[in-house]
């Protein structure tokens, strides 16, 4: 495959067909031609190579997922989405990567969104649960922004990676701050509807046992209660993101000499209750950040697809600070996997903007001394550039596509303009 990942397709497939014909019942062959076909417009050609193994094998995996490939290239969602859906019928469970690829099928068909939304925040969930290259457990985006900081020391694109932070930092204060308001305001208006009442005195025969204390019993109510604890693990979700991410910029800011700056995010880690060094020296290493960025593009960049093609809200909720029962609905949600707000023209564009910004990050890093090793030889770094530019100039498209739908034409003309600088047509001939 070494020409194929130099960019010589045409030549790789002449050796793969060769290849083929020699060993005409060589699986791992047959599997790489039909995969090549699929990227070079004959889709058809690895379908029948597809079923040739499945006819033999009908559970090969592999086989099932580049058959679904190859109707994807061919424009052909719903067929990706039946096949896809069958491969994985009979699995009790199911991987982030997998409900990641279910998701995507049924967006580029159009199909079962709201079950697509929900499948691919269960895989984002499940990669969130994991621990990455530190002791905190955060958010996928902000795993991503921290990726970005810590990349950009290498990669010299230190601006870029402050713009990001600065604006992350800032939208997780204000969530911190949200939080905290929050639990303050319910228990405060809790303790003063809710009269204390001491525990009943003692019966007659027990009158020699003396209580010295009461205990005080406020009757919260059970969704109240799960409010204020999902509040509190919020709470600490958005604390930890908000340290990692301070500590990383305060490098940054160490890097270019902005050592105000620097003390500045220093101090308010010790508000936090966090330590700078401590979560300098666990922040992860860059082969975990090039990980992180790969997951980001293929995540972010599938949810907010998802999002841009399901039915949007209208206008933001009412603001139901006063009322206490709709304030404990809106925290239990937010730890729910399985609420399915609608979705939103902010949402999808923070989502695909996020991947974007980690897929060109990638090509940054593709270029730069990180895959000087021998670990990656140069038909190998030649294929990943390749793919990286292309999964930028899609998920571009993604973004082009919310544009439109949401009315912003000049914006979609500029991701249209991007995509064609590129080198590719902005169609479906990028799917």
């Amino acid at each position: 495959m070494n020409l194929a990942e130099s960019g010589q397709a045409e030549e790789a497939i002449e050796v793969m067909e060769l290849a083929f014909k020699a060993a005409p019942d060589n699986r791992q062959i047959k599997l790489a031609y039909a995969n090549l076909l699929a990227e070079n417009d004959q889709g058809e050609l690895g379908i029948t190579l597809c079923d040739e193994i499945l006819e033999l094998t009908p559970e090969d995996k592999l086989a099932h997922q580049i058959r679904s490939t190859c109707f994807q290239y061919l424009g052909e969602f719903d067929l990706a989405l039946e096949n896809y859906k069958r491969h994985l019928s009979g699995k009790i469970t199911r991987t982030p990567i997998e409900l990641n690829n279910l998701a995507y099928f049924r967006a580029l068909a159009r199909k079962e969104l709201s079950r697509a939304n929900r499948d691919i925040n269960s895989a984002i969930d499940s990669e969130e649960t994991e621990y990455w290259g530190c002791s905190y457990i955060v958010p996928l985006e902000v795993r991503t922004a921290v990726a970005i900081g810590l990349l950009s020391r290498t990669l010299n694109q230190r601006d870029r990676a402050l713009e990001e932070l600065n604006k992350k930092i800032d939208d997780y204060e204000t969530k911190l701050e949200r939080q905290t308001s929050f639990i303050q305001s319910i228990v405060t208006q809790l303790m003063q509807e809710n009269a204390p009442s001491a525990n009943p005195s003692p019966a007659r025969g027990n009158a020699s046992v003396e209580k010295t204390d009461s205990t005080m019993n406020f009757s919260f109510g059970e969704k109240l209660e799960k409010g204020i604890l999902n509040a509190r693990a919020l709470k600490q979700i958005d604390k930890n993101s908000l340290g990692v991410m301070l500590a990383t910029r305060a490098l940054l800011n160490e890097d270019i000499g902005a050592l105000a700056l620097a003390d500045r995010d220093r101090r308010r880690l010790e508000q936090l209750e966090l330590n700078f060094t401590n979560l300098a020296t666990s922040l992860p290493s860059a082969e975990a950040c090039l990980t992180q960025l790969q997951k980001a593009s293929m995540y972010l960049d599938t949810r907010g697809f998802v999002s841009g093609r399901r039915n949007w809200k209208s206008s933001p909720p009412a603001n139901s600070s006063n009322n206490l029962e709709q304030a404990a609905d809106n925290q239990i949600a937010l730890l729910n996997p399985i609420a399915d707000p609608p979705s939103s023209y902010i949402d999808a564009l923070t989502d695909l903007d996020c991947a974007i910004l980690a897929s060109e990050f990638m090509e940054l890093s593709l270029k730069s001394s990180l895959y000087n090793t021998p670990d990656f030889s140069a038909q190998q770094i030649a294929r990943r550039k390749k793919m990286a530019t292309r999964m930028t100039a899609v998920l571009i498209y993604h973004r082009m596509e919310i544009h439109r739908r949401a009315g912003k034409e000049r914006a979609a003309d500029q991701d249209r303009q991007i995509i064609e600088n590129l080198g590719f047509e902005a169609d479906g001939s990028l799917f």
